[in-house]
């Protein structure tokens, strides 16, 4: 009876080095499938004070859009408007540059609904409870920064508005239009 077992002596060559590429190539696979799996988490890189400022400006604007609540005003002689905003949801972008001058640029983008519904009397707008049925618009506001090395400057903004059946708009916001307590961003505003 043949010997089950054989040694390399007596395997042809074609064969060995097939077995050996397959081997490899088996090798290489379970390697590399290791590569994507995470063996705990990397320690976070240390932040600067860019970093750190910045991230305490995106939770004050959090903060301060999360804070908004709906208001109730006149609009036309008989009509009183009640409107209100969805829960906003705010992005973070920190860019550092090559420039000494500005080495990080920031970005925050606040996306949210602005609903409004109107009614006969002052009561009556207050005792409104906005739906997505009341929605007037989708709006992404965008608010730009410089950091000089020392503090964060508001740099620019601007509004994009989606209303439906209508134009999209784009506008420019001013620091002034930013800061004004009304529109719920002062928060978003360097310190």
């Amino acid at each position: 009876m043949p010997s089950l077992t054989t040694t390399s002596s007596t395997v042809p060559l074609f064969h060995r080095a097939h077995r050996a590429a397959a081997l490899a190539l088996a090798a290489m696979a379970l390697m590399l499938a290791g590569c994507d799996q995470p063996t705990g988490a990397a320690p976070a890189a240390p932040q600067g004070p860019a970093e750190t400022s910045f991230d305490a400006i995106v939770a004050a604007c959090t903060q301060s859009v999360a804070g908004r609540t709906p208001t109730v005003r006149p609009t036309e002689p008989g009509t009183w408007a009640k409107v209100g905003y969805g829960p906003a949801l705010v992005q973070r972008e920190l860019t550092r540059t090559e420039s000494p001058i500005t080495p990080y640029v920031g970005k925050i983008v606040v996306k949210d609904n602005e609903a409004r519904a109107t009614a006969p009397t002052e009561a009556a707008a207050q005792a409104i409870t906005l739906t997505p049925a009341h929605l007037l618009s989708n709006r992404t506001h965008t608010f730009v920064y410089r950091f000089d090395g020392k503090a964060w400057h508001w740099n620019n903004g601007s509004r994009f508005t989606k209303t439906p059946s209508q134009s999209d708009t784009t506008e420019a916001l001013t620091l002034a239009d930013v800061s004004a307590p009304s529109k719920g961003f002062a928060g978003c505003l360097p310190r």
